[in-house]
């Protein structure tokens, strides 16, 4: 079995959010991933991201304990927390290219916005596609 969690945060914390601290990010979490076996994806809007794992039990909870760890995460939430038989995400780092059609899709304004339900129908309506 599987375990995925989707979770928010307020993004880099006091050190702003640039190209270099996104790379390095981004970098960071698909090495990790790849190395851990988890596919992910990462929606950003502006000081917030949304964020959603799948992969083994204690693999997704040691990056969890990274996460909650790392200074340029705060107020860390988590939407959904659940075991799933199949993933609905393929890569080991997904950035979304188009924040606003993807909130316009979950019909919400800002990330603070989308709920547990609305995270996990998105990710849904990716296994049905």
């Amino acid at each position: 079995m599987l375990r995925r969690i989707v979770f928010s945060s307020r993004s880099i914390g006091a050190g702003g959010l640039s190209t270099v601290s996104l790379a390095h990010i981004l970098g960071a979490a698909e090495r990790n991933n790849r190395r851990d076996q988890i596919t992910g994806g990462m929606v950003l809007h502006g000081d917030r991201i949304l964020h959603a794992m799948e992969g083994p039990a204690l693999e997704i909870g040691r990056a969890m304990a990274r996460i909650h760890a790392d200074p340029r995460h705060t107020e860390v939430q988590v939407l959904v927390d659940q075991t799933v038989a199949v993933r609905a995400l393929a890569e080991p780092m997904r950035l979304c290219d188009d924040p606003e059609a993807f909130l316009a899709g979950l019909n919400v304004r800002t990330l603070d916005e989308v709920t547990a339900e609305a995270a996990q129908a998105e990710l849904d309506r990716r296994l049905a596609a």
